[in-house]
């Protein structure tokens, strides 16, 4: 699966076991229930779609650093 296969998937289960069905979850995001089927198929989807649906469930998409690669800048070994 994709990420963003990966991050609509966690999106939706929250969604569910906050008692929202897709097609609420979709209507309170601005967006078609077909938009969100769509997406689940091809594992693709316009980031401010997925930032909406993360929002609405009381999610925040953001990035963190990935920690091996942080634990090199840390030592000074990123490069070597």
């Amino acid at each position: 699966m994709s990420a963003t296969g990966d991050l609509l998937a966690q999106i939706i289960d929250l969604a569910r076991r906050k008692g929202l069905k897709q097609k609420d979850l979709a209507e309170r995001a601005g967006l078609s229930p077909e938009s969100i089927s769509r997406a689940k198929k091809t594992g693709d989807m316009h980031l401010s779609s997925l930032m909406e649906l993360a929002r609405v469930v009381g999610l925040k998409l953001c990035l963190s650093p990935d920690q091996p690669v942080l634990d090199r800048i840390n030592q000074g070994s990123l490069f070597k």
